[in-house]
């Protein structure tokens, strides 16, 4: 599995489930420097400053552990949404704002989405609608919110 287009050293890399478990049992033959990455590795830096952390490692041990699929992206919700076309984050954005039927701040969402024709304004519109749930409802409601916006088509 190769990185995802425009990912990279500036990205962040989060273990996956597959990468706890070689932790766990040591299955693969993997070079010392990339073991020693896959221990380290998580969100809070790039895979940049975690390759200047770890002796002997470069581009080659983080590929692969990738290829591995140890290791995947942590794209930023902006970076998610991106990947999503106009058409149907505009109908999860509608269909998510007449679940929250009782707030006026949703209905007003709703009749802005519906307007919207603009990929980049309904992007930007999908992250202030994130934001608001956030706000309104804590960060479980917002991850679940992005997870029903983000959903495969």
């Amino acid at each position: 599995m190769s990185p995802a287009p425009g990912t990279g050293l500036s990205w962040r890399y989060a273990k996956t489930e597959a990468g706890r478990a070689e932790i766990r049992q040591r299955a693969l033959p993997l070079s010392r420097p990339a073991r020693n990455l896959l221990l380290i590795i998580d969100p809070s830096r790039s895979g940049q400053d975690w390759l200047a952390l770890v002796q002997g490692c470069g581009a080659a041990e983080l590929q692969a552990l990738l290829d591995a699929a140890l290791v995947a992206p942590r794209m930023s919700l902006a970076q998610a949404l991106e990947t999503k076309g106009l058409a149907t984050l505009r109908d999860r954005v509608i269909a998510q704002a007449a679940s929250l039927s009782g707030r006026a701040a949703a209905g007003r969402l709703a009749a802005e989405a519906q307007r919207c024709n603009d990929p980049v304004v309904m992007r930007a519109l999908a992250q202030r609608f994130v934001e608001q749930v956030r706000e309104a409802d804590g960060d479980g409601a917002a991850v679940v919110l992005a997870q029903v916006l983000l959903a495969p088509d």
